[in-house]
């Protein structure tokens, strides 16, 4: 009889101490499997068109981000870079009597620019990436460098002269070409700039070219919303075809339809 008392309390005992624990384990695991499931759940499609948007909105800013790196390395790139350069600087500004603003304005640039750390000195790389993604005042910006400004960005200051003129021409068929890229996706300051320019040169030809001018000029009359832009271009088309041959209006006028064909497609 002791013996059967002593059987049914060991297993009691067991029972007690074993199925909670053996319960608990099998509530750790469906939580575990509810967590997933609520995860799971949560992922929906839709998130996944989100996550695209972002990246596509990022593509988007990615340009403006690019334009404004630009410009910061620029202006820091036209300042003293040391003390001793700046207090150098500082002494010749005051032998000459340079203005107290502008000297103001170094100052305020040079402690700027020195909390900066620049990854490159090359602007120039970092504005043909935000023309390339389609913005305009990035062409406008580019269309401003020096020649010597586009040198000292590409440390090309030590070439020969047979060089330095072969990267002049260089530069000036760059601008030419990515202002014609920006143009025919809608660009406007860049159809004025191009209506400009062929006035004086083309790279091309290394002469003005006046019928590239006038298809330019008349292109941004049909698609430029901005009034004084579109006044200006008015103005360039009326000077420049009054002393132009018929014959040279009408080739202006095929290459203006070949414009306005390549702009529809760029807009598709």
């Amino acid at each position: 009889m002791k013996k059967i008392t002593l059987a049914i309390s060991i297993l009691a005992l067991v029972v007690f101490y074993f199925i909670p624990k053996e319960h608990s384990e099998i509530e750790k695991f469906s939580d575990k499997s509810d967590s997933e499931k609520v995860v799971s759940k949560g992922l929906k499609p839709k998130e996944k068109s989100t996550i695209e948007t972002d990246i596509e909105v990022s593509a988007l800013v990615s340009a403006e981000e690019y334009l404004f790196e630009a410009k910061e390395i620029r202006r820091c790139s036209a300042i003293p870079k040391t003390q001793d350069e700046l207090d150098n600087w500082l002494g010749n500004a005051n032998e000459v009597g340079e203005p107290y603003e502008y000297i103001e304005d170094v100052l305020s640039l040079f402690e700027r620019c020195s909390q900066i750390s620049f990854i490159s000195d090359d602007f120039i790389e970092l504005l043909v990436k935000a023309i390339k993604l389609g913005s305009d005042d990035a062409m406008t910006e580019l269309w401003a460098i020096s020649d010597k400004e586009y040198f000292q960005s590409k440390g090309l200051l030590e070439l020969n002269r047979e060089k330095t003129i072969e990267q002049r021409i260089k530069f000036d068929s760059l601008k030419f070409q990515l202002s014609e890229s920006v143009a025919l996706t809608g660009g406007e300051q860049s159809i004025l700039r191009l209506v400009k320019e062929y006035q004086n040169y083309d790279p091309d030809t290394g002469n003005p070219n006046y019928l590239k001018a006038i298809a330019y000029a008349d292109f941004g009359l049909k698609i430029v919303e901005d009034n004084d832009i579109h006044l200006k271009l008015d103005f360039i088309k009326l000077r420049i075809t009054q002393n132009m041959e018929f014959q040279d209006i009408e080739q202006a006028q095929v290459l203006t339809e070949k414009l306005l064909n390549k702009f529809g497609e760029n807009r598709n």
